[in-house]
């Protein structure tokens, strides 16, 4: 094992030069063994401001757990608006260790992220340019290379350990031309669920649930009961396979009706923002600027 984890320190040293993202090697119990870089400021401050209320442990360790059930690197997103992935190294099927990789932003810096969390944390507004200015030395990977590097981790990770195999990974054939599969194994159950095959038709499912519902308060919960699916679970696959969050993708579907409501009604910003299912008028103003470039009354304009 000392022979292994020497090795694969060597791996990750070439991993995290090539791609600057940040890395951590952690035993099977979560404790560091190797990290390969220092931590940012953005994350320092944060901490530094939440006290006991930090969120990094929880999260890291749920997501220990599930990459784990999952056997597949799993990607999340912090309260603090950053991108992390954990992979888990099997050695004859146990896993003997993980490995943190990030955080990384999928977008420039846009100061609604530090307002949320100023907002979410009740913090001091004394650090918000100082919390903006961290957040701009974040690496910034767009998420289709956040997939790809998860999964290059994954493999080279676990082809250095000797077991990787059709059966413990949701195995993507898009890195050699293919389409991509996902696959759950058949002889157990992840989540206490009935054995079954995550394909394509469980998303597609998934979609027309949100094009029919978007406009109401809908919740990941709510639709992952829907299909049966938890809900980790379900915001993982869906992440991976339609390269776009579930809250981004239920954005977007709002952000597309009010775009039509602006132009073929007179309706006011309010209405309209209720109609496409903004919980508030300063909310839809905000996305709708940040996901077009313009505001609501620019667009209109256009029209």
């Amino acid at each position: 094992m000392k022979e292994f984890l020497n090795r694969l320190k060597e791996q990750l040293f070439y991993y995290h030069n090539a791609t600057d993202i940040p890395l951590e090697l952690w035993g099977a119990d979560g404790e560091i063994l190797q990290s390969y870089s220092e931590e940012f400021r953005y994350c320092e401050m944060i901490k530094e401001a939440c006290g006991e209320r930090a969120f990094c442990s929880r999260m890291h360790k749920e997501g220990k757990e599930l990459s784990a059930e999952l056997c597949d690197g799993y990607i999340f997103s912090c309260p603090a608006g950053l991108v992390h992935f954990i992979i888990p190294v099997f050695v004859e099927e146990e896993p003997v260790c993980y490995i943190l990789a990030g955080p990384v932003a999928m977008d420039y810096p846009d100061i609604t992220v530090v307002d949320g969390v100023i907002q979410g944390y009740s913090l001091s507004l004394n650090i918000r340019r100082k919390l903006y200015t961290a957040l701009s030395a974040i690496p910034i990977v767009e998420p289709v290379r956040v997939q790809h590097l998860n999964k290059l981790l994954f493999f080279l990770a676990n082809n250095l350990a000797g077991c990787v195999g059709a059966e413990r990974s949701a195995v993507n054939d898009g890195l050699s031309g293919g389409q991509s599969l996902l696959k759950k194994r058949t002889d157990h159950s992840i989540f206490g669920e009935p054995s079954l095959t995550i394909d394509i038709p469980i998303l597609q499912k998934v979609v027309a649930y949100i094009d029919e519902h978007f406009r109401e308060n809908l919740r990941l919960e709510t639709v992952a009961a829907y299909v049966g699916l938890n809900p980790s679970y379900l915001s993982t696959i869906f992440n991976r396979e339609l390269k776009i969050s579930f809250s981004g993708y239920l954005t977007q579907k709002r952000i597309e009706e009010a775009s039509i409501l602006l132009i073929r009604t007179n309706d006011s910003l309010s209405e309209i923002a209720a109609k496409a299912g903004f919980e508030n008028q300063s909310y839809f103003s905000q996305s709708f600027r940040k996901h077009t470039g313009m505001t609501p009354k620019q667009y209109r304009k256009m029209g």
